[in-house]
């Protein structure tokens, strides 16, 4: 084996972390379809692994990672022009990342992942539901109304001043916050995949997610153009699960399993979900 490779998956709570193990362990245990990186062996129990990706074959919700269960999955593969390696990919609960941006702080383990770390694989939920920028600014006009008093909402009674909360912070300014904690910490240059998580949700657009990034996070793609000389990234769309559960359940188990998964660079789709740690390890 040549050098192991430490892939950090990072993100909110509810960005798709787990959901993308599940596949990833699924699509390697398979070995049936075309990949970049092939499994060769496991170095840890498979009990984990085994839970979640079948929960992930039969369209259920895959359960999030809480701080009490937080796994790490060592995998040996072999990737193309990249050899054969030891993988170690730490399933990390979305609550210890954003108690660092509550707490300003982070846990000695996590520190050593980070300073371990090959290449860093961020997630971010599209959550259409929520709207995008327009539709939050349109929302935002009606409450305070053109004719509103300060101190006043829109029907004019006296609005209360609501105490800050870290739900009220974007989710581009949270995950921001995240790559900087990262970089503080990083002892070398650092490659993030920027995955897009549920790509169901808005392939319809038209973009690509370089694209869709550009337009709905302006803050974040400014933020990761302007520090290249700390990080060089790429952008991916993933839909891991093919659409949204429960909503879609039916329609997907009359899918092959394989073939729910969608994977976006660019304009190039495919079903290869190893491609973002790929990417990763290209310069290892």
């Amino acid at each position: 084996m040549s050098n192991p490779a430490h892939v950090l998956l990072i993100g909110l709570p509810g960005s798709g972390k787990t959901t993308f193990l599940a596949a990833l362990w699924h699509v390697l245990e398979e070995r049936s379809s075309t990949t970049s990186l092939k499994l060769t062996g496991l170095s840890v129990d498979r009990t984990y692994l085994n839970q979640i990706a079948e929960e992930w074959r039969a369209c259920s919700q895959v359960q999030r990672t809480n701080l009490q269960t937080e796994e790490m999955v060592v995998l040996h593969v072999d990737g193309d022009e990249l050899g054969a390696f030891d993988l170690t990919v730490p399933d990390l609960s979305g609550e210890a990342f954003e108690q660092q941006l509550t707490e300003r702080k982070t846990s000695a383990h996590h520190d050593e992942l980070v300073q371990r770390a090959t290449g860093v694989i961020l997630f971010v939920h599209p959550d259409v539901q929520k709207g995008t920028q327009l539709t939050q600014a349109r929302r935002l006009e009606a409450t305070i109304g053109g004719d509103t008093q300060e101190g006043e909402g829109a029907d004019g009674n006296a609005s209360a001043i609501l105490p800050w909360s870290i739900e009220k912070v974007p989710t581009q300014v949270k995950l921001i916050e995240l790559l900087q904690f990262l970089l503080e910490r990083a002892p070398r240059k650092v490659r993030v995949a920027m995955v897009v998580s549920a790509w169901d949700l808005v392939e319809s657009l038209g973009v690509t997610p370089h694209e869709y990034v550009s337009r709905e996070m302006p803050m974040l793609r400014q933020f990761l153009d302007s520090n290249s000389d700390l990080l060089e990234h790429a952008v991916f769309g993933v839909s891991a699960q093919g659409g949204s559960i429960p909503a879609d359940k039916t329609a997907l188990l009359a899918i092959d399993a394989l073939e729910r998964i969608q994977v976006c660079q660019g304009d190039e789709d495919s079903h290869d979900i190893t491609k973002p740690i790929a990417w990763l390890l290209e310069k290892r």
